[in-house]
């Protein structure tokens, strides 16, 4: 349920999934084709202790901190020509998460609406949801469309928009302290999903819940949870 200007607690009506470690399974090819991005040119190893405890966005920011420092403009070209390189080599072999189709399928049964907001380009995001056969869920896909916009944020205030939603009655299912952030930032509610993106520490400390299965999450999107 969400909070409305009146005070009372609306129901949740519309349910915004992440796809990148959420609905799609790909956080440790997420990992993995960092380590190895960094390990390619040179720079010193990350450990996946290091990647839960120093992930952030935008992945700038991120690379940043994993370095110790400000990553030189070349090495920054080299790292991420790098982890792109190493993460289509792994995509191939990844699926979506192991309860995804039960998740979407209980939602949609219970008639709440659902959309998929992701910072992955657009084309890329509507091929593979395309793939998986799981387009029809979805009253709406946006991916990200032109420049690497760093935060999710405006991202998900414009996606609201061409819903005609509003914060209130809406639920985003994330796996990221960017998502926490970019659903304070419009009042919605939000549940964030443990996938191993982050530290769960790093999670728990946004003040929304935080949950090991999307069937938990799903409780939450039903009002199953208080």
């Amino acid at each position: 349920m969400a909070v409305s200007e009146t005070g009372v607690r609306a129901e949740v009506a519309h349910v915004v999934w992440d796809w990148n470690g959420t609905l799609f399974d790909d956080v440790d090819a997420l990992i993995q084709s960092t380590i190895e991005a960094f390990e390619v040119t040179g720079l010193p190893p990350v450990t996946v202790e290091q990647y839960r405890r120093q992930h952030t966005q935008p992945i700038d920011l991120f690379y940043d901190r994993l370095f110790g420092g400000p990553v030189p403009p070349d090495v920054r070209s080299a790292l991420h020509a790098a982890f792109h390189a190493a993460y289509s080599r792994r995509r191939p072999r990844l699926s979506l998460a192991a309860e995804a189709h039960e998740a979407l399928g209980a939602i949609a049964a219970r008639g709440l609406s659902q959309s998929l907001l992701s910072m992955y380009p657009h084309d890329r995001l509507t091929s593979l949801v395309d793939g998986f056969d799981i387009t029809g869920h979805f009253a709406r896909i946006d991916g990200q469309r032109g420049p690497d916009r760093g935060f999710k944020r405006a991202h998900l205030a414009e996606h609201l928009t061409r819903l005609g939603l509003a914060g209130e009655g809406v639920l985003l299912i994330g796996d990221s302290v960017d998502d926490a952030v970019a659903a304070r930032g419009v009042g919605t509610r939000c549940v964030l999903y443990a996938s191993g993106l982050h530290a769960t520490e790093a999670l728990a400390e946004q003040g929304f819940p935080v949950v090991t299965s999307l069937r938990a999450a799903v409780r939450h999107a039903m009002g199953e949870v208080r």
